[in-house]
């Protein structure tokens, strides 16, 4: 028969080592980064997307929708873009961009080989820019994938336009 002591530290015994074990699992949880990966990404646009031109990305004023927008789809392409370059440029002040704003636009895709993807300047309102930033991401992944079909042209191009 066990004793009265003994069967008083049971309880507390075992809520240490489920403590212990819970704490355990939150740091390698933590440690690991798997929270991380559930999170809601941040507000930030995607380190391999650069804004040059006379429109900064500050102007722009990008939504969490646009932004997380741009960052699925740079991610989706990762494989064949390393860098995106967006180059903007409005006429008159860039202080004030409102959703009618037109603008030339342009994009350059850095391949992970030694060839680019440009776009021709395009004209384009703030409010259709995103998705016509996407739309031309996917076009000329799909582009390249085709160009890359014949190494022997690949060669003598660095610059893809379309």
């Amino acid at each position: 028969m066990a004793s009265k002591s003994s069967q008083a530290r049971r309880p507390f015994v075992v809520g240490s080592i489920t403590v212990f074990f819970v704490l355990l699992i939150g740091v390698v949880v933590f440690k690991v980064g798997l929270l991380t990966r559930m999170q809601v990404p941040g507000s930030g646009l995607s380190g391999l997307v650069s804004v040059r031109g006379s429109v900064g990305l500050e102007n722009l004023r990008l939504t969490k929708a646009e932004i997380s927008t741009i960052n699925k789809a740079v991610d989706l392409h990762r494989d064949t873009f390393v860098q995106v370059i967006l180059t903007l440029d409005v006429k008159g002040g860039t202080e004030v961009i409102k959703k009618n704003t037109e603008m030339a636009w342009s994009l350059a895709l850095e391949t992970n080989g030694n060839c680019e993807v440009r776009s021709w300047n395009r004209k384009v309102k703030r409010d259709r820019l995103v998705k016509q930033m996407v739309s031309y991401m996917a076009k000329a992944a799909r582009e390249y994938k085709d160009f890359k079909k014949f190494p022997d042209v690949e060669q003598n191009f660095k610059t893809l336009y379309i």
